[in-house]
């Protein structure tokens, strides 16, 4: 028996000994990470811009995400690259920019962003080269804005104009006798549609077509601008699939400017920064370049960016979901000082109308005391909308999704689902009359819907108030174009949902001014995560998130998304009003 006791506690002891020695592993490196250390930028060189992969709005410096192997997609943040790209312009070892992808994973309103990026910074007479060995359409959109692209002889021109794709689960619900029972408001309010029909409403289909119109209509011009091909060639080869593996076509077409191989491109760079054939170049990495950048937070006066990113959410929040997280930052930075204006950075679809009011609220009571500029990214629809509408001033991208100024709710009925095909029923006692409403195992009846509907009208006639009062519109002009119909920047800038169209820079140079400020520091909230967050959540992450993360990188993390968000549907949602895939 002492044998046997011996052994469990050397085996307790050999566990806990391990996992002292994985924590001081990971301490170590965290430490060592987290260390200044800046690279110098040597003289002569090139920025390598590599944006294969996913691009989110903020980077997350992870020292320890690559400790178990992870071979999830790279993910950059927005953030970091304009930043790099507008410090090269200024930097006098930084002769020019080698812009290297072939897929990148985000959506045109962040492309037009970078694009227009690279294209001030080739304003300074620094220069701009894109090499791809294949180019998703994306991709392309983005080289544009070099001096020259370059493609692999035997690469591969996505370039087919743009297709929007809804998914439908109403088979899906009628072989599971699940009853998706719809409240809403909004002809154009479509979120409901994937849960009862097959295919798009008219409505729906009008909306949809012309977001993409619009849409492609602004990466036609700017291609147009940059390229000088005619719209009408454009058009003609999108519509023909003929750059599918066909680098020469794509050359005499005057699409790109050279077939080379790498080997060659990487010679051509040499000639042009005239070092020698049997030398290398200096180039510099995105990971090392950002080591040179040193936060500046010396000036008394200050910009506070605020990131409200992903769903909106009945809770705390956190870096992928907006919650009292954002409602307080507003808050803190209002009644900050030092902090003169904020920038409310917005890429959402929307989510709880609760939540959407809450920070609408403090960005009301902002706009009162300092200004606040919103700047939209990919998305600021619907309750993305909701807390932007308060603000000073709005900028958006021309291909923004934006509007979508309508409500909904849905309260699936499972009482069929769980009877009929795994057999289970319910049985209750109650108080009061209505006790048992709103459940998820029987059907509403009259009354509980009248009473839901109600609270729809409620909420978005406080939906279209709140527009009406931060636009300087009628009720009337905000209910025409409102009724949950979405708009491209673009066309939401002609109808007066946003005051001008630009990136983040404008946004926060539109900020400085209206404070009337010339030197000041830019802070970034939330704050990430700090190093223990960081270790645990790498100690703790599991082989389901780095799959997560995979079906992200494909394509199907937004149906993925989508369906995790149903189980929040019992409340009244301002939601972007259905899974929007362009590509």
């Amino acid at each position: 028996m002492k044998s046997f006791f011996k052994a469990v506690l050397a085996t307790i002891v050999g566990i806990l000994f391990l996992w002292i020695l994985l924590f001081i592993t990971f301490l170590s490196i965290g430490i060592a990470s987290l260390t200044p250390s800046h690279t110098p930028v040597k003289s002569n060189s090139v920025l390598v811009l590599d944006l294969n992969g996913i691009i989110n709005e903020r980077s997350i410096d992870n020292p320890f995400e690559n400790v178990y192997g992870n071979t999830s997609p790279k993910t950059i943040g927005l953030n970091t690259i304009l930043n790099l790209i507008k410090k090269a312009a200024t930097d006098n070892n930084i002769k020019g920019i080698s812009l290297q992808a072939n897929y990148i994973l985000t959506n045109y309103a962040s492309i037009e962003e970078i694009r227009n990026a690279l294209l001030d910074f080739r304003k300074t007479g620094k220069f701009v080269y894109s090499y791809s060995e294949t180019m998703a359409q994306n991709v392309y959109y983005l080289a544009t804005a070099a001096d020259s692209i370059f493609i692999h002889p035997q690469g591969n021109i996505e370039f087919k104009g743009l297709v929007a794709e809804v998914l439908f689960f109403n088979k899906l619900l009628k072989k599971l006798d699940v009853d998706a029972q719809i409240i809403r408001h909004g002809e154009f309010k479509n979120a409901v549609e994937p849960f009862i029909l097959d295919k798009m409403s008219n409505a729906n289909r009008e909306q949809m077509q012309s977001y993409v119109n619009s849409t492609w209509n602004n990466i036609c011009n700017a291609i147009h601008s940059e390229r000088g091909i005619e719209i009408e060639t454009i058009n003609r080869i999108a519509d023909s699939l003929l750059f599918l593996y066909n680098p020469p076509l794509a050359l005499s077409e005057k699409f790109i400017d050279v077939i080379a191989y790498r080997d060659e491109y990487d010679a051509f760079l040499k000639h042009k920064l005239q070092v020698e054939a049997s030398r290398d170049y200096n180039r510099i990495s995105i990971k090392d370049y950002k080591k040179t950048i040193l936060k500046d937070n010396t000036a008394p006066h200050k910009i506070a960016v605020i990131y409200a990113n992903g769903n909106i959410i009945d809770d705390e929040g956190n870096y992928e979901n907006i919650g009292f997280n954002i409602a307080n930052e507003i808050k803190k930075a209002r009644e900050e000082k030092s902090i003169k204006a904020i920038v409310l950075r917005i890429n959402s679809g929307g989510g709880s109308a609760l939540m959407s009011d809450i920070i609408w609220r403090e960005v009301f009571l902002t706009n009162k005391e300092k200004p606040i500029v919103v700047s939209m990214s990919d998305y600021a629809a619907s309750g993305g909308y909701y807390i932007a509408c308060a603000a000073n001033y709005i900028v958006a991208q021309p291909s923004t999704l934006t509007g979508s100024i309508g409500v909904f709710g849905i309260i699936p009925n499972v009482e069929k689902f769980l009877s009929n095909k795994i057999g289970i029923t319910t049985d209750h006692v109650k108080t009061n009359l209505n006790s048992d409403a709103i459940s998820i195992t029987h059907a509403m009846n009259n009354y509980e819907k009248l009473v839901m509907q109600k609270n729809v009208e409620n909420v978005y006639n406080t939906f279209v108030n709140h527009v009406s009062e931060g636009r300087d519109l009628s009720f009337s002009e905000v209910d025409a174009i409102a009724q949950g119909r979405i708009w491209t920047g673009s066309d939401a800038y002609k109808i007066g949902l946003v005051d001008t169209l630009g990136g983040l820079d404008l946004a926060i140079q539109i900020a400085a001014d209206k404070a009337k400020m010339k030197n000041y520091s830019i802070i970034e909230q939330p704050l990430m995560k700090d190093f223990f967050e960081l270790l645990t959540t790498s100690l703790f992450e599991t082989s389901t998130s780095n799959k997560i993360k995979f079906l992200k990188f494909n394509n199907l993390y937004p149906y993925y998304e989508y369906w995790e968000t149903i189980h929040a549907l019992k409340e009244i949602q301002t939601r972007l009003p259905f899974i929007l895939t362009i590509k």
